[in-house]
This record gives C-alpha cells, sequence and structure tokens, in this order.
C-alpha cells in the first residue's frame, strides 16, 4: 500500500481555490473594516494583510469539518459491519459488505469513509490483521469514536470474544454518542448564528454612526488618539471574536 494515498487528518490541506477565495474574502473585509474605523486607505491596505492570520484558522475549521462528515460516515458504516457480523459472516468480509452496502449512500468515491474501507480491503487482501487497519484508522483521524471501536475490537480478537454481540454493543453506545453530538449542535446552531450578528454588530453600529452623524466620530478618526482608541477597539473585539468562538465548540 502506498502511503502517499493514505488520508492524512493531522492537517487539512486547502486547495488553490479555497485558499484563494479565502484570502479575498478575509482581506476585503479587513480593509472594510480598516476604511470605516480609519477613513485612511494605506492603514485599510495595511490591515487587510492582518486577513492572513485567518487561514490557519480556516484550515483548523475545514479539517474539523472533514472530521465531523468521517465521524458521521463510521456510525453508517458501523451499522453496515453489524449486519454482516450478526449473519455470521467474519469481520473481515463485513468489511467489504459495508464497503458495498455504503456506495448507494456515498456514490462519489473520494468521500473518507469509502476511501478509508477501500484501504481496508486492500491491506486485508495483503494479509493484515483488520484489527490493525482499525488502529491505523484511528490514529490517522484522531477520532474518539473510531479509537474506542478499534481498541473494543483488538481486545475482542485477543480474548476470543462473542464478536457479534461485542460490535452490537459498540455500535450502539458509539451511535447513541454520536446522536448526542449532533443534538448539541442543533440546540447551539442558534446561539452560533447570535453570535455571527454580534460580531458584525460593532462594525455596523459605527458605520450607522458615520452616515447619520457626519462628523461625530471625527475625533476617533482623524486624531493620533482617537486612533489609539479605534485600535484598541478592534483588539477587543477580535478577542471577543475569538473567545465566542472558543465557547461555542463543545465536545462530548
Amino acid at each position: 500500500m502506498n502511503r502517499k494515498h493514505i488520508p492524512d487528518y493531522s492537517k487539512y490541506k486547502m486547495k488553490p481555490q479555497e485558499l484563494v477565495l479565502a484570502l479575498i474574502a478575509v482581506m476585503g473585509i479587513c480593509f472594510a473594516i480598516g476604511l470605516v474605523f480609519y477613513e485612511n486607505i494605506i492603514i485599510s491596505a495595511l490591515l487587510s494583510f492582518a486577513g492572513i492570520l485567518y487561514i490557519p484558522m480556516r484550515r483548523k475549521e475545514l479539517l474539523r469539518k472533514r472530521k465531523d462528515i468521517l465521524r458521521l460516515q463510521f456510525k453508517d458504516a458501523l451499522y453496515f459491519l453489524s449486519v454482516a457480523l450478526s449473519a455470521g459472516k467474519s469481520l473481515e468480509t463485513a468489511v467489504s459488505d459495508a464497503y458495498d452496502s455504503l456506495r448507494g449512500m456515498y456514490p462519489e468515491e473520494n468521500s473518507d469513509i469509502m476511501t478509508e474501507l477501500n484501504i481496508i480491503r486492500q491491506r486485508i487482501l495483503m494479509n493484515e490483521p483488520v484489527e490493525k487497519c482499525f488502529l491505523d484508522l484511528a490514529r490517522r483521524s484522531d477520532i474518539e469514536e473510531i479509537k474506542s471501536f478499534a481498541d473494543v475490537i483488538m481486545i475482542a480478537k485477543r480474548s476470543g470474544a462473542n464478536l457479534v454481540e461485542v460490535m452490537r454493543i459498540t455500535s450502539a453506545t458509539i451511535s447513541e454518542k454520536i446522536e448526542i453530538q449532533q443534538e448539541i449542535a442543533t440546540l447551539i446552531a442558534g446561539k452560533k448564528l447570535e453570535y455571527k450578528v454580534l460580531c458584525f454588530m460593532p462594525f455596523v453600529l459605527v458605520f450607522f454612526l458615520k452616515s447619520s452623524s457626519p462628523g461625530f466620530l471625527d475625533p476617533l478618526v482623524h486624531t493620533p488618539i482617537g486612533n489609539l482608541v479605534m485600535t484598541a477597539a478592534l483588539l477587543m473585539i477580535a478577542c471577543g471574536m475569538l473567545l465566542g468562538r472558543k465557547i461555542m465548540h463543545i465536545e462530548v
């Protein structure tokens, strides 16, 4: 198996179009914020380069979404693995059956779960232990549910336990945990929207004051001390955004 073709979930490599679009969007927003707060094109242009700092955060966000999708896909794979095992098939054969069954749900071959199941199938054909394949997936994905499953499979194989019953209990437990995570995500979806609105409100408020009362904010815009105050305000807003972003990220 060529290691170059095995997915690495420890980092996210943005596609060129993703990187360019993200840079254009965030640098444009920073430039607009600079115009609203400083009314100076040079300062706004310099501030736009601060958007580059967002790219690592964007990578982490895309990586988290990728792992969330893989977690949900793994839940579906667990169901078909349990069904195949209940029919009296071995775990090695169940992997192939799950791969074939999931083709209807994930027709695109580049979906992560299809890629991973195909890798496991090929490794099994090369006489690699199936438990070792799942342990490798758990290590690369760093997803708690997959780690738990791999550990259970390893222990069941070594102890000679009833694999069908172990799989049934494990699948139900992991599925329940994933469903709880989905429920939490649904519950805080409204709060996330409120957070995004609150992030934009300071800029909208400043723009509104400038539009409705020309000259009202001139002491803050056209004086050195005023620029320092505006800079301090921007830094406080940025800190509030980062804190809110951290609060919204809930793990079960």
